[in-house]
């Protein structure tokens, strides 16, 4: 019974230590602009993407959902993003990594919304699927 209350406790400790942290992993490289291939979307397919290049032209607080590849992260909480009509800035929440790990090839969809700071625009980012 002891060996049994040993084990146990020892499996509770040691899970938290194998979750994964998930984030951006800068190894691999984007595939071009002009390459970008659709994924396996699922709940995303009745969602109009937004081009990135649009961003511009939308309100605070405006929902978008945007489909890319995260090219480098660009401060503390800020990462690149890249579709066929441009780039843009996006802020992503360490929970909203949800244990993904992204890598610069990995075709990815996320919803958020629009953030003005002056003349900079970045996207709030409320979920992120991994295609």
């Amino acid at each position: 019974m002891h060996k049994f209350v040993t084990l146990c406790l020892a499996a509770l400790i040691a899970a938290p230590a194998l979750a994964a942290d998930g984030g951006f992993n800068p190894d691999g490289k984007a595939p071009p602009p002009e390459d970008q291939k659709d994924g396996y979307r699922a709940v995303t397919d009745n969602q109009k993407l937004t081009a990135a290049d649009r961003l511009t032209q939308l309100s605070t607080g405006t929902w978008v959902t945007l489909q890319g590849n995260l090219l480098r992260q660009s401060g503390s909480k800020t990462w690149t993003l890249r579709d066929a009509s441009g780039t843009a800035q996006l802020q992503i929440d360490d929970a909203v990594w949800q244990g993904q790990e992204v890598k610069p090839d990995d075709l990815i969809t996320v919803n958020g919304t629009v953030l003005r700071h002056g003349k900079s625009v970045l996207v709030q980012v409320k979920k992120l699927h991994l295609m």
